[in-house]
């Protein structure tokens, strides 16, 4: 009955090792997914720090005036 005992053995071995692969699959498409995460996170953190500065750029001209210096007065 040796042959019972192997087959039982080589079942459970089986079951063991489709349950730790299916572990590792799903650890394995977490982490991908936490890696898709943190690059996409740092690539809007320099999206917005971009759109920060030319904030700041543009609000400096439109505060800043912009008149030329006349040679001569005008008078009316």
């Amino acid at each position: 009955m040796r042959g019972i005992s192997t087959k039982e053995e080589l079942e459970e071995k089986i079951q063991t090792l489709e349950d730790e692969k299916t572990s590792l699959v799903a650890e394995i498409k977490e982490l991908k997914e936490i890696v898709e995460l943190k690059t996409k996170a740092g690539e809007l953190e320099n999206e917005v720090a971009t759109l920060r500065e030319e904030l700041k750029t543009l609000k400096e001209k439109v505060s800043t005036p912009n008149i030329t210096p006349c040679d001569q007065e005008t008078y009316i």
